[in-house]
C-alpha cells in the first residue's frame, strides 16, 4: 500500500499517517484485485471542435519613432526660453537688489522700484511654467520617441529653469517688503 499524497510506501497496512509527508492515510477497503487479464474496451473519441476562424489579438507595443521627434525639439526649446527668462528676470530684480543693498553710492538716479521686481516675478514666473512644460515634453518624448540626446539636455536645462526660477519667485517678496518698509525706517548714520 502506497501514501496517496506523495507515493511513499506504507509500512503497516494499518497505518493511519504517512512517514514521509505526514498527511492522514484513509484507511478503505481495497478490493479484491484478479490476476485475470482485464479487456480494453474503446471509448470512441468525442469529434474534434470545428477550425477557429478569427485570429488572436494580442497586446501590441508602441513603436518608438526613429530620429528627432517633435516632442523632443518642444522639451529642448521650453527648457531655453525657460533660462531666457531666468536671465531677464535677473535683470529687473538683480539690478533693483543692487540699488537696494547700495542704496545711494552707485545708483543714485536709478528708478523703478517695487514695479521693476514685480516684472521680475513675472519674468520668473514665466519662466518657471516653460521649465514645467519641457518636463512634460520629456516625459513625452521618453514614452514616445526614441531615446535622443537633445531630450535629456532639454530635461537637464528644464530642471535647471525651474530651480533658477523658483529661488528668486521665493527671495524677491522679502525685497519687495524690505523696499516697502525701508522709506519709514530711519537711517542712523
Amino acid at each position: 500500500m502506497f501514501c496517496p499524497n506523495c507515493g511513499e510506501k506504507l509500512e503497516t497496512p494499518n497505518q493511519r499517517f504517512c512517514a514521509g509527508c505526514g498527511s492522514e492515510i484513509q484507511t478503505t477497503a481495497s478490493p479484491e484485485i484478479s490476476s485475470q487479464p482485464v479487456e480494453e474496451v474503446q471509448v470512441p473519441s468525442p469529434p474534434a471542435p470545428p477550425p477557429v476562424s478569427t485570429v488572436p489579438v494580442y497586446d501590441s507595443k508602441p513603436v518608438k519613432a526613429q530620429g528627432l521627434g517633435t516632442y523632443s525639439k518642444k522639451c529642448f526649446y521650453f527648457s531655453l526660453v525657460s533660462i531666457g527668462f531666468f536671465v531677464a528676470g535677473f535683470v529687473f530684480g538683480g539690478t533693483i537688489l543692487l540699488r537696494f543693498i547700495l542704496p545711494l553710492y552707485f545708483f543714485p538716479f536709478f528708478g523703478g522700484g517695487i514695479i521693476m521686481w514685480i516684472i521680475a516675478i513675472v519674468l520668473h514666473l514665466v519662466g518657471f511654467i516653460f521649465g514645467i512644460l519641457s518636463r512634460v515634453n520629456s516625459s513625452k518624448a521618453r514614452s514616445l520617441e526614441a531615446s535622443h540626446a537633445l531630450e535629456k539636455v532639454g530635461s537637464v536645462f528644464g530642471e535647471f529653469g525651474i530651480i533658477l526660477n523658483v529661488l528668486p519667485m521665493a527671495i524677491l517678496p522679502i525685497f519687495i517688503v524690505l523696499g516697502v518698509i525701508a522709506p519709514i525706517i530711519p537711517y542712523y548714520y
